[in-house]
C-alpha cells in the first residue's frame, strides 16, 4: 500500500487539478481572476481528505470521491469568502482576501458562484439514490454552518453566553462541514445507516477538538500558526476559555479582569498576558487541554471500531498531527 504522505499527494493534487477546471465555467474576467486567486491561495485541504478516507474506509479506495471532496472544498470556501466580510478580515493565509483585494459585491458574487459549482459537482458519479442522500447532508450541513455564523456574530453582542451555547455554536460553525465531509464520503462508500451515524459522531468530536484547540492556541501557540498571540482577547472572542472563567472568578483581581474584558469587548495587547495568567491561575488552560484530548480518543475510538483497514490508520495519524499542535 502507498504511504500515508503518497496517498495524502494524491487525493490533494487530484482535488487542485479538479479546482483549477471549473475556472472554464467562468465567464467574467472579474470573477474568474478572483476564482483563481482565491483557490491559488492554497489552504489544507483538510476537508476533502476527510472526505477520500471516510470512503476509504469502507472501499479501500481513496481516490473514489474526489468529484465530493471538490464539492466540500468548494463549499468550505464559499464559506471563507463570505465570513470575511462578515469578520471584516482583511488577510487570509498571509494573502489580501477577496472583498479587501477586489470589494464586497464581488466577494458575494464570488461566493454565490462557488457555492453553485459545489452543488453541480457534488452528485458527480454518484447513483440516484447515493446522489439524494448526499445532497441532503450537504444542505443540512450548509443550514448548520450559517446558523453557526448567525449564532458567532450574536454572541459579539451578550455577555450571558453559557458553555452549553457556545458548544452548540461550534458544532453548527465548525463541526458541521467536517461531519458532512466525513458523511458523504461513507455515502460513497455505501456505509450502512449505522455507519453513517458513527461517521457523524465522529465529525461532532472532531469540530468540538478543532475549536478548542484554536481557542487553545491563540494563547499559547506561535505566529506560526497565522494569527497574533492573544487576538481573541484582543478582539474580545467569548471563546471557551474565557466563559470557564466568568464561570469560575472568585478573587477581585480576576472578576475585574474580565469586567473589562466584558465591557470594552477585549483587552489591550498589554493585558493579554495577565489574562493568560489568570486562565492558568484558575485551571481553565488545563481544563480545556483535557478536553481536547477526550475529544480527539473519542474520535480515534470511532475510527478503529469503523474499520480495521490501513486507511484507519493513517486517518488516525493525520488527526494526530492536528492533535499534537496543542501538547
Amino acid at each position: 500500500m502507498r504511504s500515508k504522505l503518497k496517498i495524502t499527494e494524491e487525493i490533494i493534487e487530484s482535488v487542485n487539478t479538479a479546482l483549477y477546471d471549473f475556472e472554464k465555467y467562468i465567464s467574467t474576467n472579474k470573477l474568474k481572476t478572483a476564482y483563481t486567486y482565491l483557490i491559488s491561495n492554497g489552504g489544507k485541504r483538510f476537508r476533502p481528505l476527510m472526505v477520500n478516507l471516510s470512503t476509504a474506509l469502507f472501499t479501500d479506495n481513496h481516490l473514489m470521491s474526489i468529484n465530493q471532496s471538490v464539492a466540500l472544498e468548494l463549499l468550505h470556501n464559499f464559506t471563507l469568502v463570505h465570513d470575511d466580510i462578515m469578520d471584516k478580515s482583511p488577510l487570509r493565509r498571509g494573502k489580501e482576501t477577496i472583498y479587501k483585494k477586489w470589494d464586497d459585491t464581488t466577494a458575494i458574487l464570488l461566493g454565490d458562484l462557488i457555492l453553485g459549482l459545489s452543488c453541480k459537482k457534488l452528485k458527480s458519479g454518484l447513483t440516484p439514490e447515493q446522489g439524494m442522500k448526499a445532497m441532503e447532508f450537504f444542505n443540512h450541513g450548509l443550514v448548520e454552518v450559517c446558523d453557526g455564523q448567525a449564532f458567532d456574530l450574536e454572541f459579539e453582542e451578550r455577555d450571558d453566553i453559557t458553555i452549553d451555547e457556545y458548544k452548540s455554536m461550534i458544532d453548527k460553525k465548525t463541526g458541521s462541514l467536517i461531519r458532512t465531509s466525513l458523511v458523504i464520503g461513507g455515502i460513497v462508500g455505501n456505509a450502512t445507516d449505522a455507519e453513517i451515524d458513527k461517521l457523524s459522531e465522529l465529525g461532532t468530536e472532531l469540530g468540538q477538538a478543532f475549536q478548542l484547540q484554536d481557542d487553545l492556541l491563540d494563547l499559547i501557540g506561535s505566529n506560526k500558526f497565522g494569527k497574533k498571540i492573544g487576538q481573541d482577547i484582543i478582539e474580545g472572542k467569548k471563546t471557551y476559555l474565557i466563559i470557564t472563567a466568568n464561570s469560575l472568578a472568585k478573587e477581585s483581581g480576576h472578576i475585574s479582569l474580565l469586567k473589562k474584558f466584558y465591557t470594552n469587548n477585549g483587552l489591550e495587547e498589554d493585558e493579554v498576558e495577565a489574562m493568560r495568567t489568570m486562565l492558568i491561575d484558575l485551571g481553565v488552560i488545563d481544563k480545556v487541554k483535557a478536553l481536547i484530548e477526550i475529544h480527539f480518543s473519542n474520535a480515534f475510538d470511532i475510527i478503529r471500531n469503523l474499520s480495521q483497514n490501513n486507511y484507519a490508520d493513517i486517518l488516525i495519524e493525520i488527526l494526530e498531527k492536528y492533535k499534537n499542535r496543542v501538547v
